[in-house]
């Protein structure tokens, strides 16, 4: 399945590469980055403060663990890059395109 959604994100990139503007590009992707950052944010902090119990073996809990812990790390590292890179974010989000300068 995750490979599925790799390849269907590669081909939305490509086309959105072919089709749009690299401003709007930029906007679109880093959106997306963002959206995907906060859904991983709060399903992190579901596991982490309901506690809810599952039965599980040894071996899953491990499995269960380590996911945990990456997506724990994932979601720190993306309020480091999201602080270190806020003036770009910025610039990027909110820059008018080339479509919005014709309109005024």
């Amino acid at each position: 399945m995750e490979f599925y959604l790799f390849i269907s994100l590669f081909l939305i990139y490509i086309l959105t590469s072919l089709m749009a503007d690299k401003v709007i590009i930029r906007k679109v992707w880093l959106a997306a980055f963002m959206i995907s950052f906060i859904v991983t944010a709060a399903a992190v902090s579901f596991l982490r403060f309901t506690n809810q119990e599952v039965m599980m073996n040894a071996a899953e809990l491990g499995w269960y663990y380590i996911l945990y812990l990456f997506a724990s790390l994932m979601v720190v590292l993306g309020v480091i890059n999201l602080w270190m890179f806020r003036k770009q974010i910025w610039k990027i989000l909110f820059a008018k395109t080339p479509i919005d300068d014709e309109e005024d």
